[in-house]
């Protein structure tokens, strides 16, 4: 600001508007590795930075600014989304990164507000362009629609029903993290006699996801494995999953749910209570329908303590 408080004086809106420029300058992965491009920076800048301790370069001053910013940038998108980067691999991860902060420079003051908009892109790129799933099998060549996004992700050698897991359950856990908690519902003897006829209301950080392999551990909440390598795709568990992600009083939780009581939940959201026990049982055998009836007391009250119906 000038002393008179009017607007800043334009030597230093231009100072400005390079420094910026130059922070969100993609960097260069053609070497192996992700590097700046000191030549590229606008030489009025350079000119204006000093020269630091131990005879560092003005431009490589500058330098140590930009990688910085991008690791920050590189941090901010992995923690958001920490299995689809361990699904696919860091390094291909950070190059997805790179598309999406390329196509979107970041202007906020919260760095988080970069990684908005990942989720949607990534989505796109796991579908055909009228929409289709793609369902390529690992190293066939992309065809001409496919954008660089698709090529990354198939560089990976990841399966594409993994990266669709590690998405939906990576966006479930920022639901469920940013949701309100909405309380506990504590069923009156009225709702108890009308449930079979009503439709359960969800908590709206409620979601349920599924998982063929072992996704489940990478949180952006409890830190996860700190290794960088994608995920053994061949290690598949033998049956899939469920997972709850929701927002408790204590804060966002990550439940394994018996898939039996997945199946229940599901067509929840579809039927009224009764209905939905009927076609749930209806698909069971003699044995699952037994451990339906002898376990469904136990997951209503485990639902209800979590919050995850929060009335009729």
């Amino acid at each position: 600001m000038s002393p008179r408080g009017g607007a800043p004086p334009g030597w230093l809106r231009e100072l400005q508007r390079d420094f910026t420029a130059v922070l969100r300058a993609p960097l260069d992965s053609s070497a192996g590795r992700f590097r700046e491009r000191q030549e590229r920076y606008p030489a009025g800048l350079v000119a204006q930075v000093k020269g630091g301790l131990g005879g560092l370069a003005p431009a490589e001053r500058l330098a140590v600014y930009h990688r910085q910013y991008w690791m920050r940038l590189f941090t901010a998108l992995q923690t958001s989304f920490p299995r689809v980067s361990r699904a696919i691999g860091c390094w291909h991860f950070n190059h997805l990164a790179a598309l999406h902060l390329e196509a979107r420079p970041p202007r906020h003051f919260d760095i988080d507000e970069s990684t908005r908009g990942f989720a949607e892109r990534l989505r796109g790129a796991l579908r055909g362009p009228d929409g289709a799933r793609l369902d390529r099998p690992p190293g066939r060549p992309a065809r001409g629609h496919d954008d660089a996004w698709r090529r990354r992700i198939e560089l990976s050698r990841a399966p594409l029903a993994m990266v669709r897991q590690a998405l939906r359950m990576d966006e479930a856990e920022r639901r469920a993290c940013e949701s309100p908690f909405e309380g506990l519902w504590r069923p009156t003897p009225e709702e108890l006699a009308t449930l079979a006829e009503a439709r359960l209301r969800f908590a709206v950080s409620f979601t349920l996801t599924h998982e063929d392999w072992d996704l489940a551990r990478f949180s952006r909440l409890a830190g996860g494995d700190p290794g960088e390598g994608p995920l053994d795709a061949r290690r598949r568990h033998a049956s899939t999953r469920a997972w709850v992600f929701a927002r408790s009083a204590a804060g966002t939780t990550t439940t394994s749910v018996d898939p039996l009581f997945a199946r229940l939940l599901e067509r929840c959201r579809e039927l009224p209570f009764g209905q939905a026990l009927a076609a749930v049982e209806q698909g069971c055998t003699a044995a699952e329908a037994a451990q339906l009836h002898a376990n469904l007391q136990g997951w209503i009250a485990l639902a209800l303590s979590n919050g995850w119906w929060t009335g009729l």
